[in-house]
């Protein structure tokens, strides 16, 4: 700004370019340098505390100088060192953000590291556990074998004695309700027939079990689901669908998953699995699922296959199991 009587005469100078200029410079977008042309008492001016030039504030055309060559010079000088320390501020800045971007990075490796060994080690924990599982398992077999031949003689007597009595019960339901396991889905029918959803839901998880010969564990695996006997599924899965008129079933959230592009996350909102708002979504506990057909969406159910017999949903999700258990569910062709 270039001050004298004229510019603080001025009520468009005073009122618009001072006022603007004062604002833009408190709010960084500007570097306001008064230039004192004539003497005039500007002690009381918005720009009053601003650091003025020439130096001292002396004006140009004062007799302090040996001429205005001299005052001017000393302006140029003063404008170029303020623009010098804006450029080495600006500088600072960007080299501060760079800085702040570099740990930033850093600190995402970093976290991105620690997740993949903390997968690792979870890996190497469930490989010990089943390894610890099969040698326990090996050793009880031996013991049971070297232990009360004659009372195993005897327990399988009776247990061929109970088949021989359920065989012809077993023949009829076969027809209907067919298993390569031999797997009796009766109560599951009623259940479902019935509909008493959330029973037979723990009853689908009981039968799976039971055909796949993991009963001890209580809870299926991706390698379980993909050897899982294609009658005995398929028999499950009709059974939902039919007594479900078409709203629940493996092949109904198969579908549902297919059409989300085999999202997890998705596929659990279009099921009801997961509320909330927008990005504030939740995963439901098993005990918070809806098990009436009227008021369940679509897919809703069966759920505790899915869950592996955890007590909730989100317990699965952090655990980043539900999403490879749907998928080898629903990578099944006889659905």
């Amino acid at each position: 700004m270039l001050i004298s009587s004229y510019f603080i005469a001025s009520d468009y100078c005073w009122d618009v370019e001072v006022k603007k200029a004062i604002e833009r410079h408190h709010a960084g977008e500007a570097c306001v340098i008064p230039v004192i042309l004539r003497s005039v008492d500007w002690s009381g001016a918005p720009f009053a505390k601003l650091q003025a030039l020439p130096k001292n504030a002396e004006p140009v055309v004062s007799r302090n100088w040996h001429n205005q060559d001299e005052a001017f010079t000393d302006v140029a000088r003063g404008i170029r060192a303020a623009a010098e320390k804006l450029k080495k501020e600006r500088d600072e800045r960007r080299q501060k953000q760079e800085a702040d971007k570099l740990r930033l990075r850093e600190q995402e490796e970093e976290n991105r590291k620690l997740q993949q060994q903390q997968q690792e080690r979870l890996r190497l924990q469930e490989q010990q556990e089943e390894a610890d599982r099969l040698q326990k398992q090996e050793a009880e077999k031996l013991r049971r074998e070297q232990q009360k031949k004659e009372a195993d003689r005897l327990q399988r007597q009776r247990e061929q004695e109970k088949a021989d009595k359920l065989r012809p019960q077993q023949q009829s339901t076969a027809n209907d309700l067919p298993s390569e396991k031999g797997v009796d889905y009766t109560r599951l029918r009623d259940l479902l027939k019935a509909g008493t959803w959330e029973q037979a839901d723990e009853e689908t998880l009981a039968v799976m079990l039971k055909a796949s010969g993991r009963e001890s564990e209580r809870w299926l695996d991706s390698k379980s689901i993909d050897n899982f006997p294609c009658t005995d599924l398929r028999t499950i899965d009709q059974l939902w669908v039919k007594y479900s008129n078409g709203h629940f079933g493996f092949s109904v959230q198969k579908r549902i998953w297919e059409s989300v592009g085999k999202d997890y996350e998705k596929f659990g909102d279009r099921v009801g699995w997961r509320k909330g708002m927008f990005f504030n979504k939740n995963w439901l506990s098993y005990s918070d699922l809806t098990f009436t057909s009227a008021a369940s969406p679509q897919g809703h159910l069966p759920v505790w296959i899915l869950v592996m017999g955890e007590e909730s949903i989100v317990a699965l999700r952090v655990g980043f199991l539900g999403g490879e258990i749907s998928g080898s569910l629903f990578s099944r062709r006889d659905l």
